[in-house]
């Protein structure tokens, strides 16, 4: 069996490594034939990628789909897929597996967000930068005892779930089935979800980008809101409305949101050579509300980036040995 190895950029020195790639070589055992992509001549690329069974590495380039003559399974970095190629998986019966290894970083990443929109730390910062004192003109809330809705209930809302904890919050969740293992939260089906957003003081979207979750935050959903209510979203832009996230934020008919998801991107982006600078995140001029804090969808970025490979590695060794691999990506759900 042939696996090939093809790092996303930020990863590219870390895989380059000769210790890393002795480490790999070892992880994977004497049942593979282990190919790292950048040590594969050019001219015998196509003829590599035709053979391989395994592929670890990002977003297949459509160029090259037809050359993955042999590919058995694909185990990506990524945990959102919406712009992968479902069909082609699903026509050459191709398992794909995404990838849940920063769950931890990103569920602490949108604590942080929470806690410092809850705060008003990013206005309070701007008046004290300014010489202005006044800490009655952003005032803080508390989180103790509120409830908190969570959009979707996978690894990192069940890790932000346990950082939450100490505040003694009461926890709603918007999922797929009412199927759930712990007894500490009430689930709602989606059809079901004005019912959970009416109680929200917070909700905290984790939502991927699917068919179906495409505007699952709409005008109905912000007008069931309460005034007070703090949005936090990790999950992907699309999810929420564009227009009627702005209007509700601009209109203050919810309290706040945090943001590190968005509608816009540069087609370059995570390096000085950005392009098109500038690049705002949205159609809507977002940045100049005084109520959202912006950031440009870094809640996955950290110094533990992708620094532990295990579980990759053990998960292709599962497919190697002829077990189910963890993480399979329902190609109907599209995650």
């Amino acid at each position: 069996m042939k696996v090939l190895i093809k790092p996303r950029l930020e990863l590219v020195n870390l895989f380059s490594r000769g210790d890393v790639k002795t480490n790999i070589r070892h992880s994977i055992g004497a049942n593979a034939q282990v190919i790292f992509y950048d040590e594969i001549k050019n001219e015998e690329i196509h003829q590599v990628i035709k053979e391989i069974d395994v592929l670890i590495g990002p977003k297949i380039d459509e160029s090259e789909l037809g050359l993955y003559k042999n590919l058995k399974m694909h185990q990506t970095f990524a945990t959102g897929l919406e712009d992968y190629d479902f069909a082609f998986y699903k026509n050459n019966n191709i398992l794909l597996c995404n990838s849940h290894t920063h769950s931890r970083i990103i569920a602490e990443y949108s604590f942080a967000l929470l806690l410092s929109i809850a705060k008003e730390i990013n206005t309070n910062d701007q008046l004290l930068r300014e010489g202005n004192w006044d800490y009655r003109q952003y005032p803080a809330i508390t989180l103790f005892e509120k409830t908190i809705l969570f959009l979707g209930y996978g690894n990192i809302a069940k890790i932000f779930k346990k950082l939450c904890k100490p505040l003694e919050m009461k926890f709603i969740a918007v999922k797929r089935t009412k199927q759930c293992d712990d007894p500490e939260i009430e689930i709602f089906i989606p059809e079901k979800k004005l019912a959970a957003i009416k109680q929200a003081d917070i909700i905290v979207n984790f939502l991927p980008l699917t068919k179906k979750t495409i505007n699952f935050l709409d005008t109905i959903e912000f007008e069931a809101m309460k005034p007070s209510v703090i949005i936090v979203n990790v999950g992907r832009g699309l999810t929420i409305n564009e227009q009627a996230l702005f209007n509700a934020l601009k209109g203050k008919t919810i309290r706040s949101a945090a943001i590190d998801v968005w509608y816009n991107y540069p087609e370059v982006r995570g390096t000085e050579k950005q392009e098109p600078f500038p690049c705002y995140p949205s159609k809507l001029p977002f940045r100049e509300l005084k109520n959202v804090i912006m950031t440009a969808h870094r809640a996955w970025q950290s110094d533990a980036l992708m620094t532990d490979l295990e579980p990759f590695l053990n998960n292709v060794n599962r497919f190697i040995r002829g077990e189910k691999p963890q993480n399979i990506v329902n190609l109907d759900e599209q995650y």
